[in-house]
């Protein structure tokens, strides 16, 4: 059972914008083919953002789509056309939903009537990235491939040197970067070949240094959120986190965030904050959300409580501090980036007895946005990304003593794992606990 919904407060104006932009995303896959245009079902932090947009290809988000399906309480019905052929619920819910659709569109013909947000266009090319960030990539493309054998594949692996205390990541970081540039490069040329058109090199450098400026506005915006009170939370960072992880490389995503930036600005200026008063500010710590269920950020605002940062979707960091080196490819300037943003924590998690990277970026956060507390997500279809939760709040107790954390449990689309009344009575705990820490 649950509790009558409440809508999600929006921080921002800035923020308000963002579903507009989602439907101008899935209206685009929609008409590329009147325009001339092939789609490509693509993923996020794969690496190719660039690429696609250099060659005029339109992405279709899949993890974007779910999240819409889940936020629009309409995925079940996709979720048990996946269960019909066999594929868990205790899959990713992100695929298993993503292939549902798929299998309705491929059975009729067409769009499914009531898709939310009138859906996702057929692509012509699949354009995916096994990298460590979560364990279906390898099969997802694969498993959609199965309903439509006529739409190519192409999965690179986008690996980045693996944690490990005994191996410094720089003496072995440059194999990697050779190996994700010539995964880059194979990833243009599959791309040439299916669209029958040459790269720009050109246009591919100008869409990069676009993209490198944009992370940077992105870091320096989200950095505004260190002030007190915060005038934006991990509430509105849900939204706000669509340019750079699904725009990448567009004018319009860095447009976006100069805009969010001088709103953030002025209500800074103004006083103006997420709660009516703030008495604790919190770290998400990990986990994405439950998409469905976002309106228990405003419950946590009600109670005082506001989230100044977050390491979900904070997709970026300062270029300066992962200090590029220089080169004339546009593929191995990806690369580099890509690489270094994963592995500029270890150095710090080396530093301190039984540290890990992951906790090290949630210590940044506690100690540059001065946090009281870390609530975690734990998503019972999402098991690579949520794995070690525990670990790391166990951690975070080893450096900061008696640290208020919670563990929320649910999933990030299959909204019968969920329970408002019993969401908030854990979230009610946390808050007592919480006055208690700071009382301290």
């Amino acid at each position: 059972m649950t509790e009558q919904r409440k809508p999600r407060a929006l921080a921002t104006k800035t923020a308000a914008k963002v579903p507009k932009m989602v439907k101008a995303n899935l209206a685009a896959t929609l008409s590329a083919k009147e325009q001339g245009k092939k789609v490509a079902y693509a993923y996020i932090q794969d690496a190719h953002d660039e690429i696609l947009q250099a060659m005029d290809i339109v992405p279709a988000w899949g993890e974007s789509f779910s999240g819409i399906c889940a936020a629009k309480r309409d995925a079940e019905k996709y979720l048990q056309k996946a269960e019909s052929d066999n594929f868990s619920r205790s899959l990713c819910t992100y695929a298993t939903c993503n292939l549902g659709f798929d299998m309705f569109r491929e059975e009729l013909g067409g769009i499914p009537p009531g898709a939310p947000w009138g859906g996702m266009g057929r692509p012509d090319m699949i354009i995916g990235s096994a990298q460590q960030l979560c364990d279906p990539r390898f099969k997802w493309p694969q498993a959609t491939q199965h309903y439509m054998p006529d739409v190519p594949v192409f999965v690179g692996g986008m690996y980045y040197p693996p944690w490990d205390r005994n191996i410094d990541q720089k003496d072995v970081e440059k194999f990697y970067v050779k190996y994700a540039t010539q995964e880059l490069h194979a990833c243009v040329s599959f791309c040439e070949k299916h669209t029958g058109k040459k790269m720009d090199w050109d246009r591919l450098e100008a869409i990069v240094d676009l993209s490198d400026r944009t992370w940077d506005l992105f870091i320096d915006t989200y950095d505004l959120r260190k002030a007190m009170p915060t005038p934006m939370d991990t509430g509105d960072a849900m939204n706000t986190m669509v340019p750079i992880t699904f725009m990448l490389g567009t004018q319009e995503a860095y447009d976006f965030y100069a805009e969010l930036n001088t709103e953030l600005k002025q209500k800074i200026k103004d006083g103006k904050g997420v709660a009516d008063e703030e008495k604790y500010r919190l770290a998400w710590g990990a986990g994405l959300p439950s998409w469905f269920a976002l309106g228990d950020f405003q419950y946590f605002n009600e109670k005082g409580a506001v989230f100044p940062a977050e390491t979900t979707y904070r997709v970026a960091e300062k270029l300066s501090r992962l200090d590029l080196p220089k080169t004339s490819d546009p593929l191995e300037h990806i690369a580099w980036r890509f690489i270094r943003y994963y592995t500029h924590w270890y150095d710090k998690a080396r530093k301190r007895q039984g540290s890990i990277p992951k906790v090290e970026r949630i210590i940044e956060l506690i100690e540059d946005y001065k946090l009281d507390g870390v609530v975690f997500h734990s998503a019972f279809s999402c098991r690579s990304w949520h794995a070690g939760i525990i670990h790391q709040a166990e951690i975070l107790k080893k450096v900061y003593g008696d640290i208020p954390t919670l563990i929320m449990e649910g999933d990030i689309v299959d909204i019968s794992t969920y329970n408002e009344v019993d969401t908030h009575n854990r979230i009610d705990a946390f808050i007592e606990a919480l006055t208690t820490y700071k009382a301290r």
